[in-house]
């Protein structure tokens, strides 16, 4: 009996939750507030991939920012180049960050892991350089500007609040897909190679190829992360997926614990509105998530 009602409040509390979020707009009507939900959304999808691969695998990666802008680059280029529809252009971006992670788990399926933390940092920095130097394709410095909104089936996403439920839709599919990844087959091989590389290996694991799935389907949600975020912010840029992007993210997946999917959520939450409670101190972002992570670890 006691049992049962468990199982019944753990199946009614996501629901609950996600009742409760969907109502936020009705009760909150600043919109910077609501932009600041937004951006909490979009990162709580990137510190779940990133959760993918250092929580659940075990694979210390410090390139998710370039993987973030591999995504916003190629969905912008799309759409603005060459006249791809938003579902389209959104969808090959997370399938083209999924090929990226395909050639990154390559590279890293047989590394240790201090070697492999120094291949995704050397990643991060080719495809920045990349982002920044190849000026006829990414406009250089200067970015890409007024990427257009996202829009489906005509009708356009073109306000925060609009935008708000489509994040919100988003992050609840990429959750359920995570945690149908960890809960699978494949989920298990993961902890396995985060647990015991050699007693995986002699459990008959193939742990260079689940290397390489791991980091192409934590890619697939850093793409679609990374598209969605562009055509909110309307603009593209070197400067927004630089390595200490990728540490503040990597933070994000840590504070609210490895391994744990709602912690990810909980991090995102936590660096995002954090520095945005006092402005006057931003600059000092780094040391005040720095001062979080000592404090809640």
């Amino acid at each position: 009996m006691i049992k049962s009602k468990k199982l019944e409040l753990k199946s009614i509390l996501p629901i609950a939750i996600i009742a409760i979020v969907a109502l936020l707009p009705l009760f909150i009507g600043n919109e910077y507030k609501i932009r600041i939900l937004n951006t909490v959304m979009l990162y709580s999808i990137i510190a779940l991939s990133i959760n993918l691969i250092v929580g659940i695998s075990g694979q210390l990666d410090f390139g998710r920012s370039a993987v973030v802008g591999l995504g916003a680059y190629w969905s912008a280029i799309m759409m603005m180049k060459f006249n791809f529809p938003f579902l389209l252009a959104f969808i090959t971006a997370g399938l083209f960050c999924a090929l990226m992670g395909v050639a990154l788990g390559m590279i890293c399926r047989n590394s240790d892991f201090d070697y492999l933390t120094l291949i995704t940092i050397g990643f991060n920095e080719i495809c920045r350089q990349i982002f920044l130097n190849w000026i006829p394709v990414t406009n250089g410095a200067l970015g890409i500007k007024q990427v257009p909104p996202p829009s489906i089936f005509g009708f356009q996403i073109d306000t925060n609040v609009r935008f708000f439920y489509f994040a919100l839709i988003l992050l609840i599919l990429c959750y359920v897909a995570i945690q149908r990844i960890i809960k699978s087959k494949w989920g298990r091989a993961f902890e396995a190679l985060r647990d015991d590389p050699i007693a995986a290996v002699y459990s008959g694991i193939r742990v260079p190829d689940y290397k390489v799935l791991n980091f192409a389907l934590a890619s697939f949600f850093t793409g679609i992360a990374g598209s969605a975020m562009v055509h909110y912010t309307n603009y593209a840029s070197p400067l927004n997926y630089t390595l200490d992007e990728s540490v503040y993210m990597l933070q994000m997946a840590i504070l609210g614990g490895l391994g744990s999917l709602p912690g990810s959520i909980l991090g995102a939450s936590l660096l995002v509105i954090g520095p945005e409670i006092s402005r006057t101190f931003y600059e000092y972002r780094l040391m005040f998530v720095g001062l979080l992570m000592v404090i809640f670890m």
